[in-house]
């Protein structure tokens, strides 16, 4: 075989590596959810491959192609199954006094040409249902239906101030941060409960159930900017619920982050 050959094969990994870097403008590297990917991706190649060998992706044979199967399913397994860690919060925001210890989080920032007053007002008019990239996605997780997210929150009782948008109540902890609280099943058969008070969501630790805090910080800069920062913590109550909600959390994480960057984009956009 010829060195021309290969170039298509060449060309498809850099592409694919392209996507890639393209794809951690939206979520951060993490690498059990990008070794899960990459090896799912593998996984089908070699599926593919069984059928008809890809050579110009370098699967000359089914010999071939029957240890890329296995090499990919073995990856995305291992990343799947890995040891869930718990992570100790090193800031000190508002959000560490309700979820200072978490396993999964995400952490995006954007700098907005408006003032933080602007911003303000764009999260609380701007809803999932005006972002159609991020309601595609949350259909495809289950999460948003034919109607809006609010529902979870919509009694939510906070003090000293609740700011309400169209999808989530958040709880003003401080002058320049906002957090929402809600709790999801993992391995409980029942629903989980509605989160009507910060102090319900600290005192909560029934088995079965993961604990997500999201905030929102709306820093004002000297330049007259905003800089617009948002912080997703999940936690399971215990550790078992923390194993199944990895798993899932691997699988779903660069939609999850897509989600949440073009939330951002789009207030950002709004603000301005």
């Amino acid at each position: 075989m010829n060195i021309q050959s290969y170039i298509p094969g060449v060309i498809c990994i850099m592409v694919a590596l392209a996507l890639m870097f393209c794809l951690m403008h939206y979520a951060r590297f993490y690498a059990e959810s990008y070794f899960f990917w990459i090896g799912a991706i593998l996984a089908i190649v070699g599926i593919i491959s069984l059928i008809k060998p890809l050579a110009f992706l370098f699967v000359f044979n089914r010999t071939v192609a029957a240890t890329v199967v296995c090499g990919g399913l073995l990856i995305s397994i291992l990343s799947i199954y890995w040891p869930v860690p718990v992570y100790h919060s090193q800031t000190s925001l508002k959000i560490d006094e309700f979820l200072p210890e978490y396993s999964f989080n995400e952490y995006h920032e954007v700098k907005i040409n408006a003032s933080p007053e602007k911003v303000k007002y764009a999260l609380q008019t701007t809803g999932v249902k005006d972002i159609p990239a991020a309601l595609f996605l949350m259909k495809i997780r289950g999460i948003a239906g034919d109607k809006d997210l609010s529902d979870h929150a919509k009694n939510n009782q906070a003090d000293p101030e609740t700011l309400t948008t169209p999808d989530f109540n958040f709880f003003v902890v401080d002058s320049s941060e906002l957090i929402t609280f809600i709790v999801i099943k993992a391995t409980a058969k029942t629903p989980p409960p509605e989160i009507k008070s910060a102090k319900q969501f600290l005192e909560f630790k029934e088995p079965g159930y993961v604990k997500v805090a999201v905030n929102f910080r709306l820093i004002r800069l000297d330049n007259g900017q905003t800089l617009l920062t948002t912080e997703t913590r999940n936690d399971g109550t215990t550790q078992e619920d923390r194993r199944h909600f990895g798993r899932y959390w691997r699988i779903i994480y660069p939609g999850s982050a897509i989600i949440r960057r073009v939330w951002l984009d789009t207030l950002a956009k709004r603000a301005e």
